[in-house]
């Protein structure tokens, strides 16, 4: 999927045909303001998609911390962040 990058203006004026084109699944949109990132335009399937994700990793996270309540809270995402990174690693391989 193509990112896009757009200034702030030009996003105002074309908002309609930019959401035309992100919900069609052919580009993902960077809005920039003085040349600085501001904000992203992703698809709604695709927002629902990494909230989704999102909250399945939070809930890794919540299980662990109930099963060992006494590991300090760094820790354990030390050790999430690792897990995340084999997992990935096997899943590209």
């Amino acid at each position: 999927m193509k990112l896009k990058t757009v200034p702030a203006l030009e996003a105002r004026t074309q908002f309609g045909q930019i959401m035309k084109e992100v919900q069609g699944g052919q580009v993902r949109v960077l809005v920039e303001k003085s040349g600085v990132p501001m904000v992203g335009i992703i698809s709604a399937q695709e927002f629902q998609r990494v909230i989704a994700e999102r909250e399945a990793r939070f809930e890794v996270v919540d299980r662990i911390r109930r099963r060992l309540p006494s590991i300090p809270d760094s820790e354990v995402q030390h050790d999430v962040r690792e897990a995340l990174s084999r997992a990935r690693r096997r899943r590209r391989a």
